[in-house]
This record gives C-alpha cells, structure tokens and sequence, in this order.
C-alpha cells in the first residue's frame, strides 16, 4: 500500500429507517478520517435520518436494481480509492477501517474481510466461523482498482461469493476474525437468511 488512502464507505440501504441511523452513527464514530459515507437508497424516503456533513452524501436512485448491480454504481462513484461495506444494519467499532487499511499495509493484498463474526438477533448471539478463503460480504475492504477489473454479478444473493472467491485465487484475499470490530444483526429483512443450523453457526454461550 502506497501514499494516501481515501476511503469510501459504501451503504446501501432500502426500506431500512430504524436500522441506517445507527450505521451513520458508526461511520461518525470512525478513529480512521480520510473517508466518506456514501448511502445509496431506494425505497422509502430517508432524507431526513441524513444529516449534513461534509463526509457523508446519499444518492437516490429508483428501485428494482439487483444488490450487485447497486454495489457497483456505489463503486463507481466513490471517491475513494478504497472502498469499505457498510451495511446498514451491522455495527462497526471505531477501530474498524483503521484495521482493515492497516492489514491491507501490512499484507500487501488488495482486499480484506472478515472470514468469522458474530451475529445477534437482539436476544442470543451466534458466531459465524469461516475459513481463510472466505470474507463476509458485509466485512469487505478493498482497492477501488480490484473492484474495476472484478466487478460484482447483478445479483440480488450472493453477489459478493465472485468478488472474494476471485481475490483468494489470486492470492490477494487477507481474512482474519472480526473479533470485537464488528458484529451483524438477524431480522425478518435480511436480504441473504442465515442458516444457523448449519455448522458453521455456533451460538455463543
């Protein structure tokens, strides 16, 4: 990693008022500065949960866009040359980009995640524990010019299984636990059902 890094958080919310307040909280709360938020939302109105900042922009568009599809005009629009998931209903710790750009540093790859996580329905909390060659969508940091060259399938599921599947073959996929850097949320609107009876979910004690 060379030179000055400018991140780009990428949001992108739909019919999610009582979730995207706490991800803008969380982007505010960020130790790393040279960033931005970028929410891309459809669906209900949410000018009024924006608040005027100079680092944080939405962009409306209309509806019927697949995920995928959505990640990439984000992509393409942001200005900076790393580009940080944000969901809108996941947290994450201040610490969280000052990590991921520091890994990226350290390691010389061009995308980073998170390949375990823990995630809570607001009652009982699970831990999601993945493999070195995996990253969690919602995890995922990487280099604006990676995503130019791999970008994500319109795909409303599992648009990001290309994108991290193509990094580790190239050898520029670094995953590590998310620890206490972030943590996900299970409710009724998740776009992709968790499958917590497989083995990979484990419910933390």
């Amino acid at each position: 990693m060379r030179g000055f890094r400018f991140v780009t958080c990428l949001c992108l919310t739909r019919n999610r008022r009582q979730w995207l307040p706490k991800a803008i909280e969380c982007f505010l709360r960020q130790t790393y500065r040279p960033c931005d938020l970028m929410i891309i939302a459809d669906g209900e109105d949410v000018r009024d949960l924006v608040p005027a900042h100079d680092r944080i922009s939405l962009v409306e568009i209309q509806s019927g866009f697949e995920i995928g599809s959505k990640r990439n005009f984000g992509c393409e629009r942001a200005r900076g040359s790393v580009i940080a998931h944000w969901d809108d209903d996941d947290y994450s710790s201040p610490g969280r980009i000052a990590d991921q750009i520091q890994r990226m540093a350290a390691s010389g790859k061009v995308v980073t995640g998170y390949h375990s996580m823990r995630f809570t329905d607001g009652a009982q909390w699970w831990k999601y524990e993945g493999t070195r060659n995996y990253a969690l969508g919602t995890s995922l940091c990487y280099e604006k010019l990676w995503w130019k060259s791999h970008p994500f399938p319109g795909l409303q599921i599992g648009e990001d299984n290309q994108f991290v599947t193509a990094a580790w073959a190239a050898q520029q996929l670094e995953s590590v636990d998310a620890g206490d850097l972030m943590y996900a949320t299970i409710h009724s609107g998740n776009t992709s059902p968790r499958s917590l009876n497989s083995s990979s979910w484990k419910l933390c004690a």
